[in-house]
């Protein structure tokens, strides 16, 4: 039996090894860049530039999966507005266009605010997997859609997109290449977000092709209080190159990689 302060040891010790590990994979990727950029190679230096891209998707997974299989801890739940937050994809609809040849349409339904309780980190990272996860489906020139609605019973936010589709369907082949055959971190991670906020998460098959994410929240069932700081107050309504956000950092560090990915293929 072991002792009580050793219960997280063999977490510690593997996130510990796998740290150490990607340091190395980055320290042996500099040396190699240092003796071979010289020769100006363009096999050579798309090499190393796929190096660096999947050292940092690796680390990003492991991360992932490092949070997973750490315990759930309570929820302090706050305001949070989904207007605001969708905002802030807005914001990127332009570079999202230029660089991916993506068209991204965010439409809030006529909503200026939408509060709902519930935490903005994990709000965010939510919304930064499920559109990663529609960047990296959609082909170029597709299209996004996300979309935001309240009714009477519940408030729903859509991200749709005319991609590759869900791995098991018809597309499964595009799907495994287009995700890499990944391990779905960061849709775990968006369910175990969802089930601590007490949200729902559904992905749906869409005609004739690509994935519809259906997110529904339940409504308020206790008032805001009228001295209410709303978590994206201190953000502007529409964020620009000015005010990025960490969610927009996220996000186009994403579109970054991706962008790099498809220009190498």
């Amino acid at each position: 039996m072991c002792r009580q302060d050793e219960a997280g040891f063999p977490q510690k010790q593997l996130e510990t090894a796998f740290l150490h590990s990607l340091r190395l994979l980055e320290q042996n990727r500099e040396y190699l860049q240092m003796h071979l950029q010289p020769l100006k190679d363009a096999r050579t230096a798309q090499a190393l530039e796929d190096m660096e891209q999947e050292a940092a998707r690796l680390e990003r997974t492991f991360r992932e999966l490092m949070e997973l299989s750490a315990p759930e801890e309570p929820v302090q739940k706050r305001p949070v507005d989904l207007c605001r937050l969708l905002a802030q994809l807005e914001g990127l609809r332009g570079e999202i266009d230029a660089q991916s040849s993506t068209k991204l349409t965010v439409d809030c339904g006529g909503l200026e605010q939408c509060l709902v309780w519930g935490d903005r980190e994990m709000a965010e990272q939510i919304c930064f997997h499920l559109l990663s996860n529609a960047l990296r489906a959609a082909a170029p020139g597709g299209n996004i859609q996300v979309c935001l609605r309240q009714t009477v019973q519940d408030i729903r936010l859509t991200i749709e997109d005319d991609g590759c589709g869900l791995p098991e369907g018809e597309g499964w082949l595009e799907n495994r290449r287009r995700f890499l055959g990944g391990a779905q971190a960061g849709l775990l991670l968006c369910r175990r977000y969802c089930r601590q906020l007490g949200w729902e998460l559904a992905l749906l098959p869409r005609t004739p092709q690509g994935v519809r994410v259906e997110l529904t929240l339940p409504l308020p069932t206790r008032p805001f209080p009228i001295e209410t700081t709303v978590e994206f107050r201190s953000q502007p309504s529409h964020p620009d190159e000015h005010s990025t956000t960490a969610l927009q950092h996220q996000l186009r560090r994403e579109l970054y990689l991706l962008t790099r990915r498809h220009a190498g293929n």
